[in-house]
């Protein structure tokens, strides 16, 4: 009796190993996850046979979509694009398309900036005056917005040992060579130096070095380039010259030894003219940076202080213009 006894279990085991078998694609962790940067969420090989499927939603890859039945095989959609539900045997997949156009960059909007600067992670600068690091430390070049808490707020003299360069956000910016409304952008060269008084509002700030408040005895005599970007007549009586069809240029004559280099860039084109730098801003028109349109206002700021390759081109039917700037 006791044999008879072995012999059947050791059947029903082969059955119940045998039903586990055809139900293992049915296991929810069986099916590919997205990859990140919406790479193919591929399913594993047990999973061909049937189960439910569902394709993780990543920035820039495929949405998520459930189905009962073949296995959600990698797909090949374009970013953002995902596999709908119950769509037979490519449901569920997950895009395989490009990956996230600023993966290695922030987007960043700046209208939002003025309008809700609660959301956004600052710290106190001097008194009355917070700054948002972008990119870099606070202590080496970095790329920075500050924020003038009150409207007649200022920062004490202090040296530039390297190329500063400020672009007005919203507001007006106040020193002895003048004052600043939106929309200007100033580039001071090494060796300058200067107190701000009487300022409010936004600024996007690009240091080749920080700002140094001990050694203002090294302040030299100095001009600085100003550019008001808002000029109708901008493009014709700054010197723009031709990079490619339907591309011109106007590098901003800066020191060279000052670590920072400047140009804006105007196209009417489609095709993509390549840039190497730390931030663009969309400055008129709609612009398509790395195949995303942006209008006025979006900055694109590298996460690392190395430049970063950005594909410039012009909106369907628009003219675009935009300021770089990188170390």
């Amino acid at each position: 009796m006791i044999y008879r006894y072995g012999a059947l279990c050791a059947v029903i085991l082969a059955i119940a190993a045998g039903c586990n078998d055809d139900e293992s694609p049915g296991t929810p962790g069986d099916a590919g996850a997205a990859g990140d940067s919406g790479a193919a969420g591929a399913a594993d090989t047990a999973a061909g046979a049937g189960g439910a499927a569902a394709g993780a939603t990543e920035p820039g890859g495929g949405g998520a979509g459930a189905t009962v039945g073949s296995a959600g095989a990698g797909g090949d959609r374009p970013a953002g694009e995902g596999g709908s539900a119950g769509e037979g045997d490519a449901g569920g997949a997950a895009g395989s398309g490009a990956s996230d156009p600023f993966a290695s960059s922030t987007l960043l909007d700046l209208d939002d900036v003025k309008t809700s600067p609660e959301t956004y992670t600052w710290f106190d600068f001097k008194p009355n005056v917070k700054k948002l690091i972008l990119a870099g430390d606070a202590n080496t070049q970095h790329i920075a917005i500050l924020w003038y808490t009150v409207i007649d707020g200022g920062v004490g003299l202090h040296y530039h040992s390297k190329t500063e360069s400020v672009y007005v956000i919203d507001g007006t910016q106040t020193d002895a060579k003048g004052v600043y409304a939106d929309g200007t952008v100033y580039f001071n060269p090494p060796g300058s130096g200067h107190q701000i008084t009487d300022s409010s509002g936004f600024f996007l700030l690009a240091y080749a070095a920080p700002p140094d408040f001990v050694n203002t005895s090294l302040i030299e005599a100095y001009e600085p380039i100003r550019i008001d970007t808002t000029a109708a007549d901008l493009t014709t009586t700054l010197p723009f010259t031709e990079q490619a069809a339907g591309v011109r240029a106007y590098p901003v004559p800066l020191v060279v030894t000052g670590g920072l280099a400047g140009v804006l860039l105007e196209t009417t084109s489609l095709n993509a003219y390549a840039y190497s730098g730390n931030y663009l801003l969309v400055l008129k028109g709609a612009c398509d940076i790395n195949g995303v349109t942006l209008s006025p206002g979006k900055l694109v700021v590298a996460k690392e202080l190395a430049p970063q390759a950005y594909q410039l081109s012009a909106s369907t039917g628009s003219t675009c213009l935009a300021m770089g700037v990188s170390f």
